[in-house]
């Protein structure tokens, strides 16, 4: 009997466990509103979300925010001359830092804690693409990444799965101590 009970504790504390981690988990997994990752679907997806506001949903710097009187204005990003001279570490850098980080406008937030280093690598390819020409445009759609709505890592969905173990476990030896209980109770009449 007392096997049986230090496998019950054994039971339990695993449950309690499973059950602060899976919260852990899942309250990590929301730190982006759904909302935002329909917008976090594709590089251009991005772009319009956080950047057409200002920049214009073709990059052409005459988004929602443009008025007359912003100084500086939004750049251009289908300005093919300027393009060419910025280098890819600047495009990430003003993105990751904001652009007061390569001494342009203090107006372009940084997005370096909002965003991943890797989208922001693909978010430079398609601003780079926006000032493509229109012959080597349909490459740079072409190469335009489209990540899987893949929410669950190997660890996470590992950890739901044991869960689910455990919790089956738990199940299974409550319903046999019930049967046993049940047995017993018969036995003696």
């Amino acid at each position: 009997m007392g096997y049986l009970l230090s496998g019950k504790k054994l039971i339990i504390s695993s449950f309690v466990v499973l059950s602060v981690l899976s919260a852990c988990l899942t309250a990590k997994g929301l730190e982006v509103s759904p909302r935002e990752q329909a917008y976090l679907l594709s590089p251009k997806k991005t772009f319009e979300y956080y950047c057409s506001p200002c920049h214009g949903m073709k990059g052409k710097g005459d988004g929602t925010f443009f008025t007359i009187d912003l100084k500086p204005k939004p750049r251009n990003f289908t300005d093919v001359e300027y393009m060419q001279k910025r280098t890819d570490d600047q495009l990430i850098k003003s993105i990751t830092d904001g652009s007061k980080a390569v001494d342009k406008s203090s107006l372009c937030p940084p997005w370096g804690k909002t965003l991943t280093e890797k989208r922001i690598k693909e978010l430079v390819v398609y601003i780079r693409g926006l000032s493509a020409p229109e012959t080597v445009k349909p490459v740079v759609a072409a190469k335009e990444t489209v990540v899987e709505d893949k929410k669950d890592s190997v660890f996470k969905s590992s950890m739901r799965w044991l869960f689910v173990g455990v919790i089956t476990l738990a199940l299974a030896g409550g319903a046999i101590n019930e049967w046993k209980k049940l047995r017993n109770e018969s036995s003696r009449c």
